[in-house]
């Protein structure tokens, strides 16, 4: 499984996004990749995956959560995936 959080620096909810995300694969023993948009990376899985905002979660290439949630929201989308 490939999870992969989009971000970027000038997005203010971004930062609590990525800890969020990054505590709740930690938990789920899952390795978690932060990209930013303004990568060329972060641009590549943005063309792939039909993101349209950030913080936004990819999971195996198909966009799957936009913003944050509550942990056990997070835990329960990584468990499923």
């Amino acid at each position: 499984m490939i999870v992969q959080l989009l971000v970027s620096q000038w997005c203010p909810t971004c930062p609590a996004a990525e800890a969020l995300w990054s505590k709740a694969a930690t938990l789920e023993g899952i390795k978690i990749e932060v990209l930013d948009v303004g990568e060329p990376s972060g641009r590549r899985v943005v063309v792939e995956s039909g993101a349209r905002t950030v913080p936004a979660l990819i999971i195996d290439g198909v966009l799957r959560a936009i913003g944050t949630s509550s942990i056990s929201e997070a835990r329960a989308l990584l468990k499923g995936a």
